[in-house]
């Protein structure tokens, strides 16, 4: 596939159905460039022509051409701490099929999670009838190297240098791609969710661990080159609890699973309203407001994201943490971001990492890549 028929591919997602002189203007190619693209396109089966009925032009309406959603599939996979989330998405990663499973951490090693995880891509590939899919994209805790390939560290999950594409591949027979989870989550958002057309989108995830992507004029931040946020670890107290990281006082020692609900004296698995069973114990939510906001303000001035989208736990958050944030946030950053800086739930719920690996499969095999 060419550079020109990426393009297309990329406008029609963004912005389609458009009619082919629309697609000239927008692309600055000439018609008959189009006209050529767009007839490469419909022999793939990747768009279809349709009647352009919001045409004002007299006589015949132009036709629009629009995307095939179905056309060909990703798998989308989350790999967290105990846990795995599978989905096999369309070409605008919409979930056909999502399942997971549950894993040990402690006791399972990282090639048994892989060779279960290209287990359930195979299963969930049949469930769906997925006849073209495309390749894997697999979200991970903690930075992945350069070339997308090998989950370099995982402080909550003991990973290090585990090369989850290599494996896969050698699993599926199908390219695969690794990036950071919450950057996955950021792109997903950016590209198909809340954060469409948002010049700056932070992602702020809660789960085992505390952690951030960012996406800036819709491409993936990776400080580094390694595309790992750790507003987690961003020190607050410099005698405080000792984290996971091997720092003190990070903000994960007061902003994570395991600290939320200690102070809820809860024990078990974490429930989905897990900071709205803090909220009752005064002390520990003020503690969570007050150093959320802190890190969430370093992070604005830094960054300076127009719009932080809240996952995991905090997008279960009950409205106060929201009405608070959105108060006492603004006083604490550049004078210029006050106005501009929104905070929204994230939008893709449970299923919001799968759907972060199948954006990032998308990029990497077809809107930016080569059909098989």
């Amino acid at each position: 596939m060419n550079v020109h028929q990426r393009h297309v591919l990329r406008m029609l997602r963004d912005d389609g159905p458009l009619a082919r002189g629309v697609l000239a203007k927008r692309s600055r190619l000439s018609a008959t460039t189009i006209t050529h693209v767009t007839a490469k396109l419909l022999s793939e089966g990747l768009v279809a022509e349709m009647e352009n009925g919001g045409s004002a032009s007299v006589g015949r309406p132009a036709q629009a051409v629009r995307l095939v959603d179905d056309a060909r599939q990703v798998a989308g996979v989350h790999i967290g701490a105990g846990g795995v989330v599978v989905a096999i998405t369309d070409l605008k990663a919409a979930p056909k099929a999502v399942a997971s499973f549950a894993f040990d951490s402690g006791s399972s090693s990282p090639e048994s999670i892989v060779e279960r995880t290209a287990s359930r891509v195979g299963e969930l590939a049949v469930r769906a009838g997925a006849r073209r899919l495309l390749g894997v994209g697999v979200g991970v805790p903690g930075p992945v190297d350069a070339g997308r390939r090998r989950a370099l560290a995982s402080i909550n999950m003991g990973w290090t240098d585990v090369p989850v594409a290599e494996l896969l591949e050698e699993m599926l027979g199908l390219p695969a791609v690794v990036e950071h989870n919450v950057t996955a989550m950021a792109l997903a958002e950016n590209r198909y969710g809340i954060g469409r057309h948002v010049p700056a989108l932070l992602y702020v995830y809660l789960r085992t661990g505390l952690g951030a992507g960012l996406v800036v004029d819709g491409m993936p931040f990776r400080p580094g080159g390694h595309g790992a946020v750790e507003l987690g670890h961003i020190q607050i107290s410099s005698d405080g609890a000792r984290c996971a990281c091997g720092n003190t006082g990070c903000v994960e020692t007061f902003v994570s699973e395991r600290a939320l609900m200690e102070a809820a004296g809860l024990a078990g698995a974490a429930p989905d309203n897990l900071l709205a069973r803090v909220e009752p114990n005064r002390q520990a939510w003020e503690a969570v407001v007050r150093h959320l906001t802190t890190a969430l303000a370093s992070a604005v001035n830094l960054l300076a994201p127009d719009l932080i989208v809240f996952g995991g736990h905090l997008g279960q958050a009950p409205e106060s943490l929201f009405d608070r944030l959105r108060a006492e946030l603004p006083p604490r950053v550049m004078p210029h971001m006050r106005s501009l800086l929104r905070i929204e739930r994230a939008g893709f719920g449970a299923d919001a990492g799968a759907v972060g690996g199948a954006a990032v499969a998308l990029d990497r095999f077809f809107y930016s890549g080569v059909l098989p």
